[in-house]
């Protein structure tokens, strides 16, 4: 039996919005703590590899997204029942996910110094704060009501060996800078309808007069009614 599907009311961050709003709070986190004139990408860093030196205070922080892994930890093993204001349930939705998004944070500027004062900034700013929080998110991501956490050095499967040679680029100075994000679903999977009526029937159990008059017959249950319960949810 199919169940009917409906979009969950309320705002809700899904992974499809996550990755550009959540790189657009990014933006806005580290804009504060950059030189003035600095630019925020995104883009691959082959697009940037063969550009010539930047203009001096005029430096380029980009933040590219190399990987999106799912995190297990705490994950529920069931659909979540959903209610309304006076408890009732209406429906269940899928468990919320989280994702841990990596990006790798590359700088472009007039020179090497100004390129390691670009990724030092980032270090500070995630000294300072290593969390991203209502004032910085975007987007899907404004009403979640939890910061979201901010590491540096660290991706979930550590396998960035070879990033630079997947890239096809020689290796650089950068940092690996990972954000868990949820994505909540957007489906509302309704709940049955209300029972309205139930109908009960009721059978004599008790053997007949044949059986009661045969003398090799097995003994016979008297048990004359059958009990049926019903619990609602």
């Amino acid at each position: 039996m199919s169940s009917a599907v409906s979009r969950a009311p309320g705002a809700r961050p899904t992974l499809a919005r996550v990755l550009a709003d959540l790189t657009s709070s990014i933006h806005k986190w580290l804009a504060a703590e950059l030189v003035p004139g600095t630019e925020i990408g995104s883009d691959p860093p082959a697009l940037l590899n063969g550009i010539q030196r930047r203009p001096r205070r005029a430096g380029l922080l980009n933040l590219f997204l190399f990987a999106v892994t799912e995190d297990l930890d705490g994950l529920p093993a069931a659909p979540v029942r959903v209610r309304d204001g006076n408890g009732r349930v209406i429906g269940s939705s899928a468990p919320t996910r989280s994702y841990h998004l990596s990006y790798l944070v590359t700088a472009w500027a007039a020179d090497t110094t100004e390129e390691l004062d670009l990724l030092g900034s980032v270090i500070a700013a995630h000294a300072e704060q290593d969390c991203l929080t209502g004032e910085h998110l975007q987007g899907a991501l404004r009403p979640l009501e939890s910061a979201l956490p901010v590491r540096l050095g660290w991706m979930p499967n550590a396998g960035n060996a070879d990033l630079w040679g997947a890239l096809g680029l020689p290796m650089r100075t950068a940092l690996v800078l990972t954000v868990t994000a949820p994505a909540l679903p957007r489906r509302l999977r309704q709940a049955a309808p209300p029972v309205r009526s139930l109908e009960l029937e009721v059978h004599d159990l008790s053997p007949g007069p044949a059986a009661e008059d045969a003398p090799d017959s097995a003994p016979v249950s008297r048990r004359r009614w059958e009990r049926t319960t019903i619990t609602e949810h």
